[in-house]
């Protein structure tokens, strides 16, 4: 199968935000899809030290701030964060996110 449907429930619930995870582990072990939602934003700082973050926005609008640096965001933008940078999301936003290599808790970093 090389379909994957949308998952209808949330895979998490954590700091601001809701996830579903598309289980593409089976097709690909290069890249993680997800879906991830929020009313008002991210609640930590984070780094990713080994995984590049593309988000393109599905609906909503906020802003981003990498590295220190804000940038509004809204329906229609991709963002990019390489890993090894620091940053946040604020807004009401409904998010597809490739994750390369897909994501795994132990290589991420809260920095506050």
């Amino acid at each position: 199968m090389h379909i994957i449907k949308e998952p209808e429930e949330y895979s998490f619930k954590k700091v601001g935000i809701r996830g579903k995870n598309f289980p593409t582990d089976k097709l690909s072990d290069k890249a993680g899809f997800l879906i991830i939602e929020t009313d008002a934003g991210h609640e930590t700082t984070i780094v990713e030290h080994k995984c590049d973050f593309i988000y393109y926005i599905l609906e909503g609008k906020g802003y981003f701030v990498i590295e220190d640096k804000k940038e509004e965001c809204s329906k229609g933008d991709l963002v990019v964060i390489p890993a090894g940078k620091k940053f946040i999301y604020k807004g009401k936003l409904k998010m597809l996110l490739c994750s390369t290599p897909p994501w795994w808790e132990e290589q991420e970093d809260v920095v506050d």
